[in-house]
């Protein structure tokens, strides 16, 4: 399972970042990424299984292709 959160509202963490940082901590077989300009996190409980990128979502995009 992977759960994938590419930041858009800054202001409600409990909506997706803190149940997606629950639910990787629950599910050993669970990665966590995160797509955020500034703000690319995880803690450290998650963190071995975990990809957080400090980038712009559509450079980020860019650079896969």
């Amino acid at each position: 399972m992977t759960l994938f959160r590419v930041r858009k509202e800054h202001n409600t963490p409990v909506i997706i970042k803190y149940p997606f940082w629950r639910m990787t901590y629950q599910n050993p077989g669970a990665v966590y990424a995160c797509v955020n300009y500034g703000e690319a996190y995880a803690p450290r409980e998650i963190g071995e299984r975990s990809i957080c990128i400090n980038g712009d979502i559509g450079e980020v995009l860019k650079e896969l292709k």
